[in-house]
């Protein structure tokens, strides 16, 4: 669906996608697809009853012969269809329905949901095994304040960022900008110490260069530690330097 459910229904609510729309077309033609549909969720489809969803988008709009769903597939407006409703429906308008067990980990089902609190956790590692790939935040380089040059770590903003984003720490990741990958070591918080508010920041190890106004994408690997407030910024400086080299070994450690 397109736009995401949640920004219409919960439009208070964070970003919640895990993937921008055209990465996710691209990830599932990687998968086999040939063809992909990006219904448009307004309100009036969202106000589709699961008998209409099912006469009006599979078969009128569609022509489906069979329908494959996870076991816990809701439709209809409310969600009021699930997997019985659903071939009853097939029954009566013409289409066979399969089922699919949900995939597990640890006992435990796979879910979106399940992925969005690992990474709002800040856990980006187990995220990612869950994934099957990892998690990607891209985004448009923008000017930020300057500090990071001033403490010899010049960095890299990111703006315009349309997906979820990992909760506050300092993250071992890759950057992909333009046809080169370079290592980075991220910063998503509040900046405690500096007072300047929110950011998403990433030194670009063994990297100088002017990148404002570029897109880039970074793609998380581990997290190294949580934000922290520090009591002075020589105290601040000395962590950095030893962020960055535990960076570069948690990368190294992980080549891309």
């Amino acid at each position: 669906f397109e736009p995401h459910p949640a920004e219409l229904l919960k439009p208070a609510s964070p970003k919640q996608r895990l993937v921008v729309p055209e990465r996710k077309t691209a990830l599932l033609a990687e998968c086999g697809s040939d063809v992909v549909l990006a219904q448009r969720f307004d309100d009036n489809f969202a106000d589709l009853t699961a008998a209409r969803f099912a006469g009006d988008v599979l078969v009128r709009a569609l022509g489906a012969k069979m329908v494959i769903v996870g076991e816990n597939f809701r439709f209809g407006r409310g969600r009021e269809g699930g997997l019985k409703t659903l071939c009853k429906l097939g029954e009566k308008l013409g289409f066979a329905v399969r089922s699919k067990t949900l995939v597990q980990s640890d006992n435990v089902e796979i879910s979106s949901t399940r992925i969005r609190k690992l990474i709002m956790d800040g856990s980006v590692a187990d995220a990612n095994d869950l994934l099957g790939r990892r998690h990607e935040l891209p985004g448009k380089v923008i000017h930020g304040e300057g500090k990071g040059r001033e403490f010899g770590f010049p960095t890299i903003n990111l703006g315009e960022v349309a997906v979820l984003v990992p909760g506050p720490g300092i993250y071992a990741a890759y950057c992909d900008i333009d046809d080169r990958v370079e290592k980075a070591a991220v910063y998503i918080g509040d900046r405690p110490t500096l007072g300047y508010g929110y950011t998403i920041e990433a030194f670009l190890i063994d990297f100088s260069g002017d990148l404002y106004g570029r897109r880039a994408t970074l793609r998380f690997v581990e997290r190294v530690r949580g934000d922290k407030k520090f009591d002075s910024l020589s105290s601040l400086t000395k962590q950095i330097a030893r962020d960055v080299e535990r960076t570069r070994g948690i990368l190294e450690s992980n080549r891309d």
